[in-house]
């Protein structure tokens, strides 16, 4: 049971605290004047903001009860229900353990996108669509973590340094879904079209060669058949970059908003913000081997099991969660500082107001509250509050801006 109260006090326990934090400040801002957006939209964007915030926290409660459930029984049943030996066994096991908490996460995943989304105007797509991308997604975890499991089960057989050779293999795993993402993975859920407005695509040309970036096409997903949202990104690697355009994206934002938008995808790449955050996430996955290739027999004999290949790999998973939620403030830190720099290197190649333009489009249409509680903001947010990007880019008019929009 250490483990169980443990893993309570340790992540369940601030987890929640910091979502109760953020809920009561929304809800108290919420009832005050609009802010940045206009007071019909600032309400739905208070109101998306606590709803999720209210499932984050039954989530929160949910996962602690099913992290009891599996070191009091749940580790030793599967286990019992795939009883041979080998590196099958091993595979078997942790595919088994993975699937299960797809599976019972499934519910709220389906809330989230089928309830909560399509209410506020999101979710597109139904419950077919929904079911296609479970199944598809399911099918991806069977595969690529098969074989991932498999290699990983093999070094901890064969190898007594184990935790240095499966960070390796998890490094190279990681490198390699960023390569073959874009090309294998995503074509699997999206469609993806080479731009066909030249007039656009022209002007998307002329602001890559002032960044100096070479680009193996532009092109636009079919993003609203699944979501409204708007987003834009770069994907790949060297020569084999790409520009991807949400479809949703060119519906929405104004031509001069939109180069701005992409003029900040650049500074990420100009910063070589990817390699970065690449780099900081590996360090973590590093000292998460470390910890458990270091744990004593007493944690896995605190659980009734033994210290086996699937059971190390399982502990990984399971509190590689704890690791990843001490390490989010600093990824935050690291992230806001990115998005800072992006944003002064797109302002370069279009202009403050146009980036600023984008910003409120974009917090406006994905229904973005505006403000956060402070510790909140710390812990979790990846991107600066908008006002804070919009003094930064001294574009901080807001009532001009609330009038626009």
């Amino acid at each position: 049971m250490y483990l169980v109260v443990f893993y309570g006090l340790f992540f369940t326990l601030p987890k929640i605290i910091l979502s109760i934090l953020e809920l009561n400040f929304v809800k108290d801002k919420k009832e005050k004047e609009a802010y940045i957006l206009n007071p019909n939209d600032f309400k739905k964007a208070a109101d998306y903001k606590i709803i999720n915030t209210k499932l984050s926290i039954v989530l929160s409660i949910f996962d602690f009860c099913i992290f009891a459930l599996w070191i009091i029984f749940g580790l030793r049943l599967l286990e019992t229900l795939f009883d041979f030996n080998g590196i099958i066994q091993s595979t078997i096991i942790v595919l088994a353990f993975l699937v299960i908490q797809d599976i019972i996460s499934l519910p709220f995943s389906a809330y989230q996108r089928l309830i909560i989304d399509t209410k506020f105007g999101f979710a597109n797509g139904g419950l077919k669509l929904f079911i296609l991308d479970t199944i598809k997604s399911l099918i991806l975890l069977i595969i690529i973590g098969g074989l991932f499991v498999l290699a990983l089960s093999w070094v901890l057989e064969n190898i007594e340094s184990w935790a240095l050779y499966g960070f390796l293999l998890s490094a190279a795993i990681i490198i390699s879904a960023n390569i073959f993402y874009p090309t294998i993975i995503a074509p699997m859920f999206n469609k993806f079209s080479p731009l066909d407005d030249t007039s656009l695509q022209e002007s998307i040309k002329t602001l890559l060669d002032k960044a100096g970036f070479k680009s193996n096409g532009i092109f636009v997903m079919d993003a609203s058949k699944r979501d409204n949202r708007l987003n834009a990104y770069f994907a790949g690697f060297g020569k084999a970059k790409k520009i991807i355009l949400f479809d949703t994206l060119l519906d929405k934002v104004p031509k001069n908003s939109l180069l701005a938008v992409l003029g900040h995808e650049l500074g990420h790449f100009k910063n070589k913000d990817i390699y970065k955050m690449m780099t900081l996430m590996l360090c973590i996955i590093g000292l998460l081997f470390f910890i458990v290739g270091n744990m004593p027999q007493t944690i896995f004999l605190e659980a009734n099991i033994t210290q086996t290949p699937y059971f190390t790999i399982i502990f990984l998973l399971l509190f590689g969660n704890l690791i990843s939620f001490y390490a989010t403030p600093i990824i935050s830190f690291f992230s806001c500082k990115q998005e800072y720099n992006a944003d002064k290197f797109g302002a370069t190649l279009t202009s403050n107001e146009d980036l600023a333009n984008a910003l409120l489009v974009l917090v406006k249409e994905n229904k973005s509250f505006p403000l956060s509680h402070p510790i909140y903001t710390a812990f979790y947010n990846t991107h600066p509050p908008v006002i804070a990007r919009l003094q930064a880019l001294k574009c901080d008019n807001l009532a001009k801006y609330q009038d626009d929009n």
